[in-house]
């Protein structure tokens, strides 16, 4: 081989190996759930912040919650949040949206929330026993919390679009809803273009 060819061999390799690796950029720290966040035609984070922050706000200045801790000699209300079912046509992490919900009522602190895992309830079980109880309120919410995300699809010609429906409802003991908030989201997008 002589030396044109060797350089030729050479620029070729470096041009092979800038090719591909031009294609991809290092990744970035972006804010998560931001603007710059990815954004799909399913449910994503940025959905799940927005919507879960909108609702518990627009919960705690109800009269149902606000009022009372003065109705009742300043004790807070006690909340448990119940099944959010999932009707929609994807798989969600129904756990994201519940813990979002959680924090932003923990964090206000203006309700408390009641555990409603197996550890609560044994230990809950365990104190009326030891104490010979016959019926233990320790633990008891006066509301509880519970919803369901819906989807409602739509195409018109080379236009996909999908709308999920978050709602959520605030029942005293008695099961009267005393509250409720929906909240749609919706995607849309184009078909077209590179599919990789």
């Amino acid at each position: 081989m002589n030396t044109s060819q060797i350089l030729i061999a050479q620029s070729l390799l470096v041009a092979t190996v800038a090719l591909f690796t031009g294609c991809s950029t290092p990744p970035t720290r972006i804010q998560a759930g931001g603007p710059t966040a990815v954004t799909t035609m399913g449910v994503d984070l940025a959905d799940f912040k927005n919507t879960a922050g909108s609702m518990v706000k627009e919960l705690l200045v109800h009269p149902s919650i606000s009022t009372f801790s003065q109705q009742n000699g300043g004790k807070l209300p006690a909340l448990n949040i119940g099944k959010i079912l999932n009707k929609s046509d994807i798989n969600i992490d129904m756990a994201q949206i519940a813990g979002r919900i959680n924090e932003d009522l923990l964090n206000s602190g203006t309700v408390e929330l009641v555990a409603n895992d197996a550890g609560a309830r044994d230990a809950n079980a365990q104190d009326a026993f030891e104490s010979d109880r016959k019926n233990n309120n320790t633990g008891k919410a006066d509301f509880y919390l519970e919803g369901e995300i819906m989807v409602l699809a739509a195409k018109e010609g080379k236009v996909r679009e999908k709308t999920y429906t978050f709602q959520l409802r605030l029942n005293d003991r008695n099961r009267r809803i005393k509250w409720q908030r929906t909240i749609d989201v919706g995607k849309q997008s184009r078909a077209g273009g590179v599919s990789w």
